[in-house]
């Protein structure tokens, strides 16, 4: 006779596991979550979920949150999601709270907008200033151009402005300051009351090595970040994280999910290059390696406003680097349905699929994506993570692959130690408490809590 268990978790695979949940997306980044989720014994369903989490910036600022506004989804309504749908109202957000950002110019996708932006360039701009010009809707993490010269903005206005070249739904372009210094990636966990903050990541979203050619959605990432130290982090808190999650507070907009601050570390201090309204990706595949604890409880938190009762998120010492696998003309066109070789002799690294599909007869990948792997492992120091990753790279091959060989690489260990130090000393808790009680003792509190209930 069979066991009843046994037939039960025939019948039904979630049996005896931990909670159903649904990820939405199917790039790397949700196959970090699933994968991270599934390692505590979750079950990734496609219904009858108890938690739903939501990786994509478009179903998010396409308001799924308030359709679904019943059930536990892990993802801001439509409204504070224009943090990162709409460009210029996330820097009118900033000008109104005093967040410290670029200063821009916005300009209508017409030929007069044209014509105008040609000229406060002429009279506005050094020859050879830089300029960075953005647009102002979604576009995939794909709408920014770094102009390094007035006569490099002029050739790309036309693509802009009269082709919209990145296919943006908005009709609003912006120019801003360039702003010299290093970026970090600074992610923070909210339940629309307190927050807690992750490790800072190093996103490289250029094509080529040394950071050249065009933006992507993401080349590779690492952390810690070895440029963040605990006098920065502090400033990046009482400067940024806390003033806009206040902020959306007192504007009614009670934050809930994750926010993804893209940041330009000057001699100056700390810049706001944009937000986001999900996990990074790539940045997601090395903080899901790095954690130890479930992630599943903090996502519940977040949904049901309980995250001040958990305590702080605990990562492993070391760093973690992933590498992203293209397709040859990514980002813009290329082929796709190439058979993937060598996924079976790997060893001390985790692969995430970002763009393939498995074939149920051979039982091999084929390419069907512009980013189609990352390649992802732990080391002790950020060197020797990267030297993982790339050793693995090497037996992994499909026709015209392309990808960046300097993730990673060279980084200064005393930067690195530096930073875990610090990521190690915030499961303590030191300012961010500090910082959650002025959030939640706020002279607005309450008018902020009733407007967000309203």
């Amino acid at each position: 006779m069979t066991p009843l268990g046994t037939t039960l978790k025939h019948l039904n695979p979630c049996h005896g596991r931990g909670k159903r949940i649904i990820v939405i997306g199917n790039g790397g980044r949700e196959d970090a979550l699933r994968w991270k989720l599934e390692k505590h014994d979750h079950c990734i369903v496609e219904r009858l979920a108890d938690l739903i989490v939501v990786g994509p910036e478009k179903e998010i600022a396409g308001g799924i949150a308030d359709r679904h506004a019943h059930k536990h989804i892990v993802a801001p309504s439509m409204l504070a999601a224009r943090l990162e749908s709409s460009k210029l109202w996330a820097k009118q957000f900033m000008q109104r709270h005093d967040i410290p950002t670029a200063r821009w110019m916005t300009y209508t996708r017409s030929p007069d907008g044209m014509n105008q932006a040609i000229f406060d360039m002429d009279n506005m701009r050094d020859d050879q200033t830089p300029v960075v010009i953005k647009e102002d809707g979604l576009c995939g993490g794909k709408g920014v151009i770094i102009a390094k010269s007035k006569q490099e903005a002029w050739s790309h206005l036309p693509h802009i402005f009269t082709n919209n070249v990145f296919n943006s739904p908005s009709n609003k372009v912006l120019f801003e300051d360039f702003i010299e210094g290093f970026e970090a990636s600074c992610f923070v966990m909210s339940d629309g009351e307190t927050y807690k903050m992750l490790p800072f990541c190093k996103d490289h979203k250029r094509l080529g090595d040394g950071d050249t050619g065009p933006n992507t959605g993401g080349m590779g990432a690492y952390c810690p970040h070895p440029g963040i130290d605990e006098k920065l982090a502090k400033e990046i808190e009482t400067k940024i994280v806390f003033p806009t999650l206040n902020g959306m507070r007192l504007e009614g907009l009670r934050y809930k999910g994750i926010l993804y601050v893209g940041l330009m570390i000057s001699k100056d201090g700390p810049y706001v290059i944009e937000y986001n309204v999900r996990f990074g990706d790539p940045e997601c595949q090395v903080l899901m390696m790095l954690m130890e604890d479930d992630l599943y409880p903090y996502l519940e938190a977040i949904t049901n406003g309980t995250l001040d009762k958990l305590p702080e998120p605990k990562f492993k010492t070391g760093a973690a680097v992933t590498v992203t696998l293209c397709s040859q003309g990514y980002p813009q066109e290329y082929v796709t349905g190439h058979e993937i070789t060598g996924l079976n002799d790997l060893d001390d690294v985790v692969v995430f699929h970002a763009g393939t599909e498995l074939n149920e007869n051979t039982g091999k990948y084929k390419t069907t994506g512009g980013r189609v792997l990352n390649v992802t492992a732990l080391g002790e120091t950020v060197d020797q993570a990267s030297e993982k990753v790339y050793n693995a790279i090497n037996k992994i091959d499909f026709a015209n692959m392309i990808y960046r060989t300097d993730i990673g690489k060279n980084e200064e260990s005393n930067d690195t130690d530096k930073a875990a130090k610090w990521n190690q000393r915030r499961r303590g808790r030191n300012n961010t408490e500090q910082c959650r009680k002025k959030f939640k003792n706020h002279s607005h509190f309450r008018r902020a809590d009733l407007l967000s209930r309203s």
